[in-house]
């Protein structure tokens, strides 16, 4: 009983976040992409695909079934910032990578692995790996924060969804004794904790421009 209810609420907060791609949608729509990166899209959607495989191979109706919307939301935001962008030849350099990866771990993992456990530890470690980097991107948003000493750039509430999804994502991992889904969510709590405590340090702080900062170093 406890192990669905936590894994109906990490569902719904993981849905929540990816949901939120959709104001960024909306603003791309009006004003065009401008300095709005594609990557996180992307990493986004490769990194949903892979745990799909992984809910899909372990039996885990919870892992697929979540991934199977990130993936289907997260790939509309790539064509859709496809169809405003500019610059189509970045989109496509970008989107052609992460699909290189994404075709090479499918057929590793569907043909050329020895065992199910092997494809299994092999779709584990990649979800891994592409999840830790996810989480880690908002570091280089920490460092503009910290250094205009204002954190306007960054959601207050968007920081608390993504670690009340993490711990649950954690307490699931853990109950289920699954190490992969473990990993990354407590990384991704630390790092989510990290970003509040940031945030509400700076919370009130009027914002310095990065070019002021800089004369200062």
């Amino acid at each position: 009983m406890l192990e669905f209810l936590v894994s109906k609420v990490a569902m719904m907060l993981t849905l929540g976040m990816f949901s939120t791609g959709m104001h960024t949608v909306q603003k791309i729509r009006r004003k065009g992409t401008g300095d709005t990166p594609i990557l996180p899209f992307c990493a986004f959607a490769t990194g949903c695909f892979i745990w799909l495989n992984y809910g899909i191979i372990t039996a885990d109706g919870t892992l697929a079934f979540t991934n199977f919307v990130g993936t289907l939301l997260n790939c509309s935001y790539v064509l859709l910032y496809y169809w405003y962008a500019p610059n189509k030849k970045l989109v496509y350099q970008t989107v052609g990578l992460f699909l290189f990866l994404l075709i090479g771990v499918h057929m590793y993992s569907a043909w050329y692995h020895e065992s199910p456990e092997e494809a299994k530890n092999f779709l584990g470690s990649c979800g891994v790996l592409v999840t830790i980097g996810t989480f880690a991107s908002p570091l280089a948003q920490m460092k503009l924060v910290i250094k205009t000493k204002s954190a306007e750039s960054m959601s207050f509430p968007l920081s608390v969804m993504v670690c009340a999804q993490c711990i649950m994502w954690w307490w699931y991992g853990y109950l289920i004794d699954d190490f992969f889904v473990q990993m990354p969510n407590v990384f991704g709590t630390l790092l989510a904790i990290i970003q509040i405590f940031v945030i509400l340090k700076y919370w009130d702080n009027k914002p310095k421009t990065v070019s002021s900062v800089m004369d200062n170093v």
